[in-house]
């Protein structure tokens, strides 16, 4: 019994240690209007499609952003063609769960932890400390961006209709299923 409880804390371990270190704040901004509700504080979604999200941070001219932090996306910046957005990639099929949902001046932002694919799991019961810290860190980001300027190339009809679908659900606010697809 002992042995079993240690097997299932050192698979713990591994998967916290695999999700946290040397992750990066990504950025996704969108217009959820009602679909905001839908994301709760320690729920976990899963995105059945690809996810793109952008290095660069700025002003908003939607109304929510996605602040999702990864270390384990594709950097695709090398594959735009002047189109500068910071392009980066998360797979289909990612687990996200969400820290935090916070509002000020009009404006939402949504932080959303990327998941291991193995081990995902474990997050739907699980806390951690760094969480809060890392929660209060990209909420300071986003107080601070509230005040600058957008990026430009955020800002177009190409790189907005990328963005414009939530994470972890439909346009009509049924959520996808954790499991296969």
């Amino acid at each position: 019994m002992l042995t079993e409880k240690y097997k299932k804390l050192e698979e713990l371990e591994k998967v916290i240690e695999f999700t946290y270190p040397g992750i990066t704040l990504l950025i996704r901004d969108c217009n959820l209007s009602n679909l905001e509700s839908k994301y709760k504080v320690g729920m976990i979604l899963k995105e059945l499609g690809f996810t793109d999200a952008s290095l660069r941070r700025g002003g908003m001219v939607t109304t929510h952003r996605l602040a999702i932090l990864s270390n384990h996306y594709a950097n695709m910046q090398a594959y735009e063609h002047d189109t500068h957005w910071g392009l980066c990639v998360i797979e289909a099929g990612s687990h996200f769960k969400v820290l935090d949902v916070c509002s000020r001046g009009g404006k939402t932002q949504i932080i959303l932890l990327h998941l291991p694919e193995k081990g995902w799991e474990v997050f739907d019961t699980v806390a951690t400390d760094i969480d809060q810290q890392v929660v209060e860190i990209v909420r300071e980001g986003f107080e601070h961006c509230l005040e600058l300027p957008p990026v430009p190339e955020l800002t177009t009809r190409s790189w907005l209709n990328r963005c414009r679908y939530p994470i972890g659900m439909s346009e009509s606010g049924e959520y996808f299923p954790l499991g296969e697809y």
